[in-house]
């Protein structure tokens, strides 16, 4: 035999040994991916089975030869097999019940091979002969019998031919550069190379065709195309590790400019990064806060609920952030608790699991939105005594009516006692009208005392249709003085809201009185319409309607506006204060002119839970 051939087998084993010990040195490093120890068991029985083939040409005793043949089958049985599992976990594709047909075929073959004949490819080898090989080298040949069990081995080579088409067809079909150059150039090689050394093979064996049994090329290119893939794919792999330090990079330098406190928290609690806002906010220096756990952050009171959030955001972090918008409570280095706005994302990363947490100090925003909300209750206590001030005469009547008639029955009863005898019968009577009277003035007094005086803003659950008819009886006097009469329609079992009973009695006031006075000069049709309904799951709203002119199209929503009024002696601040007061409970004031004519102004809030 020439040397070339010797030269030419020995490099295809050791490279393919050289490229399995490289990914199994890869698989020792990473652990995961399990065709790196697939590819590794593949190629070192090529390499055997190289060897074994590589002493068949060497041989020219026919006993001996049987039996190197018969040792060949065992890594060429291991071959298969890696095979088929590097298919099956590399493409991720493949039906199961074909590399089972596969594998059992080949293992019966490989039984077989010891147990008929002088192996599964002959019963016996009679004699050897020399064939000419490329380049005038000389290998053996081998003349037998054929062993009829030999069909077993070349109907696994069928199947595995199927298992990796259909694994190909598969992995072509998901689409993706990618997937598709794996699908060609590792499934065409392999499809290529078994169907050429299986059926030259079975060749030999049937004797169609003299000539030394030569499978190693066919090995090798599989081994070839398999090692130049993964090869591919673990530069791809380090580019992308180059690209994700580098993103890693941006990505502090990013954290580091927000102005934010960021704080990347692992699935056991414990601060992995912080950046240069979060010592400001805290008062700890980055190094400090390293591998502690967060609740080194958080007040005490807070842990339990802390441990149970995280217990859940470990079991599947779906949501973009917990909370979004809701104040927590942060705790310096020198235990100084601060009200913080806290929004915290998933990150999914190569370590694991990780929370992003921006932490904001909102205590000087706190700060200027209470001082806010004094001016804007100020302003509403100041309009609300304007607007007590207006209705002065319509209170006065309000008033004088139940002392008037307090004075009636005190005369009657004097009138009563005067008569001699004294008579007593309807003492009693008119002593009850001057408590129902006397009572009646006392809820006027007390409702003016409540709108007069000032004070913080008082958040009570209330009963809409009670806020509108105490408003109703307040203006009595004057709608009567106006000729406007009032269409109440009132919803039953109407959800509660939360809110401050003066501001939203000022509020009703003030839309009664705009009605009323959009139809000021009309002298007939002087109707207001107050309306309350469910608007949804979590609102309710009251309306009130008016049968003048309308507002023009442009000024719906510019009469919410400061200083824009259409009254000759108005200030264009009442509307304004009016949004105001609605917009700090949670809901919103707008103004609509419907079809049949007129204006209607919709005060919209939410309701309270259950």
């Amino acid at each position: 035999m020439g040397n070339w051939v010797e030269i030419v087998w020995i490099g295809m084993c050791a490279v393919s040994l050289a490229l399995g010990a490289i990914h199994l040195f890869v698989w020792f490093k990473q652990r995961t991916g399990y065709f790196h120890l697939l590819f590794f068991a593949l190629a070192v029985s090529a390499t055997a089975f190289g060897a074994f083939e590589l002493a068949l040409m060497h041989e020219w005793a026919p006993e001996r030869y049987a039996d190197i043949l018969r040792w060949a089958h065992v890594p060429l049985a291991l071959w298969v097999l890696s095979m088929i599992g590097f298919v099956h976990f590399y493409f991720g594709a493949g039906r199961s019940w074909l590399a089972w047909a596969a594998s059992g075929f080949r293992l019966a073959g490989l039984a077989l091979n010891f147990v008929t004949g002088v192996n599964v490819n002959f019963l016996a080898v009679s004699s050897l002969e020399p064939v000419a090989f490329w380049g005038g080298a000389v290998v053996a040949g081998p003349v037998g019998v054929v062993n009829p069990w030999a069909i077993v081995p070349q109907i696994g080579n069928l199947i595995l031919l199927m298992f990796v088409i259909d694994a190909a067809i598969t992995l072509w079909r998901r689409g993706g550069s990618d997937a598709r150059r794996r699908a060609v150039v590792v499934g065409g090689s392999l499809v290529a190379c078994v169907a050429a050394v299986a059926g030259f093979a079975a060749l030999i064996t049937i004797g169609l065709v003299h000539a030394p049994t030569i499978v190693m090329p066919g090995v090798f290119v599989i081994v070839l195309a398999m090692g130049y893939e993964l090869g591919w794919d673990m530069i791809a792999a380090a580019q992308l590790a180059t690209q994700l330090r580098a993103s890693e990079q941006r990505f502090r330098a990013v954290v580091e400019a927000v102005p934010s406190a960021i704080l990347v928290i692992d699935d056991r609690g414990l601060i992995s990064l912080a950046n240069q806002q979060a010592e400001t906010v805290f008062g700890y220096p980055r190094a400090e806060l390293i591998r502690q756990p967060v609740e080194l952050l958080i007040p005490e009171r807070f842990h339990g609920r802390l441990s149970a959030w995280r217990t859940e955001w470990a079991t599947g972090p779906h949501a973009q952030s917990i909370a979004p918008g809701r104040d927590r409570v942060g705790r310096r280095k020198n235990g100084v608790e601060f009200p913080a706005e806290v929004m915290l994302s998933p990150l999914q990363t190569e370590k694991g699991p990780f929370i992003l947490a921006s932490v904001v100090d909102v205590t000087e925003r706190r700060r200027l939105e209470q001082a806010t909300a004094r001016q804007r209750d100020e302003l509403a206590h100041l309009s609300r005594v304007a607007l007590l001030g207006e209705l002065s005469g319509s209170l006065a009547h309000e008033l004088n009516q139940p002392l008037t008639a307090i004075l009636s029955n005190a005369q009657a009863a004097q009138r009563f006692l005067a008569q001699s005898p004294p008579r007593t019968d309807k003492l009693a009577e008119i002593l009850t009208d001057i408590v129902k009277a006397n009572h009646r003035a006392g809820s006027v007094i007390v409702r003016l005392r409540s709108m007069l005086r000032k004070e913080e803003s008082k958040r009570l659950v209330l009963n809409l249709n009670h806020v509108v008819e105490e408003s109703l009886r307040l203006l009595r006097s004057d709608l009567l003085a106006r000729h406007v009469t009032v269409q109440s329609d009132l919803a039953e079992r109407l959800p509660s809201i939360e809110g401050d009973r003066n501001q939203l009695q000022q509020v009703l006031l003030n839309l009664l009185m705009n009605g009323c006075d959009a139809m000021e000069g009309q002298a007939t049709d002087r109707c207001l319409t107050v309306r309350t309904q469910q608007t949804g799951q979590a609102t309710v709203e009251v309306t009130v309607s008016d049968r003048g002119l309308g507002i023009p199209v442009a000024d719906l929503d510019r009469v919410f506006d400061p200083f824009v009024t259409t009254k000759a002696q108005g200030l264009g601040l009442g509307l304004t204060i009016c949004r105001s007061i609605v917009e700090a409970h949670g809901g919103r004031l707008w103004a609509t002119n419907p079809a049949q004519g007129g204006a209607t102004l919709h005060c919209e809030l939410p309701a309270t839970p259950g």
